[in-house]
């Protein structure tokens, strides 16, 4: 009977328990869609959910209304939970703006049916209708806005690809409208910015992302001015500059001017103008044609040479040149930057995450110099100084990382120059400038207006390599449904773009270029492949060796044979097949080494991968049956004490 009471006794609380479960989990709903609409929990290890601080500076300063348009059609959501889960995250960040913005900030959804005034809407902003099926019928996924001024701007779709970089889209939108008038960057280049007769004239995606934000004036190799509302200089490869335009920019320089200058031994980038454009300039070139100017800056280049680095080095597929076979080698002219390249500590490069540069050229400051250099990105001291001629016309990485010397030096592929600068014209204007004056008047104005020395610390950024803004260094163009869309793979750009602002003085950005790109490398397995590489290097160098030694040595035995006409001693011939056999075993053994080094890391691999997708699951059974047996214990204890 008793039995019979504590059964009961138990059902009663077991039912009393789930009955409270119910009510708390509902209870929980209630107020997690009432008071805590705001609240959330971001998990994860770069706080990609989380709104930075710069998007709460630009949403804390806006001064007059933003309006925002959202159209998404609902049809979308018969494509798959991709599209919807982006989109339910675009309403969340929505709203979040506009709480954020106390009000400044105005959303409007729209859900635009075929041929209905919300489609003319949505098309009037720009958007761009995706095909949905075989009657024309388009659907939308985009965001538009407008400002006090009926300013318009648009993100014309939202595509999922891009969801790590939301918040920076949706951030620039409102910031461009914030500020309409665009200040204006004065760019002198010779490489194929604004694309070429093969590309048919496709600007370089970072002229895109430029133009997003500022008024960029190109300037003609022939100009000798900077256009009078500059407000940033930018030299990016000019292999000629005119002295007229040379002294333009000292004394903008001077006079307290935002410049920032790229000094690359080797822009690989000309090759991308095609045959027609005769032969590539030599090393050194573009350096040269700034070199005055840096050289009163106080910093020197070593001119018509690059950084060579093991350590971040990319690695690439090769014919070895003594049996065709292909390999891999570190090419120690490509290098991929990461992690602490960087200086975490200066606002251009504080949230950047991966740099890809080529052939990269390096500062110094001279050894008078009164100026000093800010790292901004660095190389680890492994590292050298090679000459550009060995890369410039068909390199070979093998030959070159044979060569390849560390010298036990940090070099700077990117620098802040901090102090007051002087004049590369300490003798005033050049006779060139002077002639081309009006009349005497002017001619002495312009020199009454000369500075030999700048009053204000300089604001100069320096950069060793150009070829880091072409395309395949930082983006992939990905066709989603019928659209191009630019997916960045390096923070290439976002480094361009935030020394731009930073030099201006506009911080509101920088902190949300380079969020939402995020790399996990397995760094156990990285670091087991550098090692099983670096071994394997080894191995393969002495094998390569040892099999051109004995292919030399056939050779010549051959060739005396030939010459002389001389029959070969049987002793003569053994020794030929023995070099052979050899040969077959040294071949054998290489490829032995290759196997053994992709079997290593494929095991390993393997290994971490089972453990990622089980080792959760194992660990919660284990604990759930570990949990179990305690309470079996503890009320078989229980029952014992009652019983007795």
């Amino acid at each position: 009977m008793w039995d019979r009471i504590r059964n009961a006794d138990r059902q009663a609380l077991a039912w009393a328990t789930i009955a409270l479960a119910i009510i708390f989990f509902v209870t929980l709903n209630a107020l997690s869609n009432t008071v805590l609409t705001s609240t959330r929990l971001d998990l994860t290890e770069d706080r990609l959910f989380t709104l930075s601080d710069g998007t709460r500076d630009v949403l804390s300063s806006l001064e007059e209304p933003i309006d925002l348009r959202f159209y998404y059609s609902e049809r979308f959501d018969e494509i798959g939970p991709n599209i919807a889960r982006h989109s339910d995250r675009v309403r969340e960040l929505l709203d979040e703006y506009e709480r954020l913005s106390d009000g400044k900030v105005r959303i409007e959804i729209f859900d635009p049916l075929p041929f209905s005034t919300e489609e003319d809407l949505a098309v009037s902003d720009g958007l761009q209708g995706l095909p949905f099926d075989q009657s024309g019928a388009r659907a939308y996924f985009g965001v538009s806005g407008t400002n006090s001024t009926d300013d318009l701007d648009a993100i014309g779709y939202l595509a999922p690809e891009r969801a790590p970089f939301l918040e920076y889209d949706l951030t620039r939108l409102i910031s461009n409208l914030a500020e309409p008038e665009k200040p204006v960057v004065a760019l002198m280049t010779d490489l194929p910015f604004q694309g070429t007769q093969f590309d048919n004239f496709t600007p370089w995606l970072v002229v895109d992302n430029l133009r997003q934000f500022f008024d960029v004036k190109f300037l003609d190799k022939d100009a000798t001015a900077l256009p009078e509302d500059t407000e940033v200089l930018v030299i990016a490869g000019a292999h000629t500059i005119k002295d007229e335009m040379l002294y333009a920019m000292d004394q903008f320089a001077v006079n307290g001017g935002q410049v920032l200058a790229f000094a690359d031994p080797f822009a690989e980038s000309m090759a991308l103008l095609g045959p027609t454009a005769g032969q590539l300039p030599p090393p050194g070139v573009a350096q040269a044609a700034i070199e005055p100017l840096l050289n009163a800056w106080g910093v020197t280049v070593a001119r018509g040479e690059f950084v060579a680095n093991l350590d971040d080095s990319v690695r690439v597929g090769f014919p070895n040149p003594e049996t065709g076979q292909q390999v891999a080698v570190d090419y120690v002219a490509w290098l991929t930057l990461q992690g602490d390249r960087f200086a975490k500590t200066d606002a251009v490069t504080a949230q950047l995450q991966r740099i890809v540069v080529s052939t990269s050229g390096a500062f110094m400051s001279a050894e008078d110099a009164e100026t000093k250099l800010e790292p901004l990105i660095f190389t680890t001291p492994t590292s050298d100084l090679m000459s550009a001629f060995e890369v410039s016309q068909q390199p070979n990485p093998i030959a070159l990382l044979d060569r390849f010397e560390p010298q036990d030096t940090v070099y700077n592929l990117a620098a802040r120059l901090v102090g007051k600068i002087k004049s590369a014209f300490p003798d005033g204007p050049p006779e060139k400038v002077l002639e081309a004056m009006e009349d005497e008047a002017a001619a002495e104005a312009l020199r009454a207006a000369h500075k030999n020395t700048a009053e204000t610390d300089a604001s100069i950024i320096l950069v060793g390599d150009v070829d880091m803004l072409a395309n395949q260094n930082w983006a992939q163009v990905q066709d989603v449904a019928g659209e191009q869309v630019a997916v960045p793979t390096a923070n290439n750009a976002d480094f361009f773009i935030n020394a731009i602002d930073n030099l201006r003085g506009n911080q509101g950005l920088l902190g949300l270029r380079g969020r939402g790109f995020s790399i996990r490398p397995f760094e156990v397995i990285e670091e087991m492949r550098s090692e099983a590489n670096n071994k394997f290097r080894d191995k393969e160098q002495e094998l390569l060796a040892s099999i051109a030694e004995m292919d030399q040595t056939i050779e010549r035995l051959q060739r005396e044979e030939q010459t002389t006409g001389v029959i070969l001693t049987s002793e003569q011939q053994v020794e030929i097949d023995n070099f052979r056999l050899e040969m077959l075993d040294s071949r054998r053994e290489l490829r032995d080494v290759q196997r053994s080094l992709r079997e290593d890391v494929e095991s390993l691999e393997r290994r971490v991968r089972v453990f990622n997708i089980w080792a959760v699951p194992l660990l919660i059974a284990v604990l759930a049956i570990f949990l179990a047996i305690v309470r079996r214990i503890r009320r078989s204890r229980y029952h014992r004490t009652v019983l007795h």
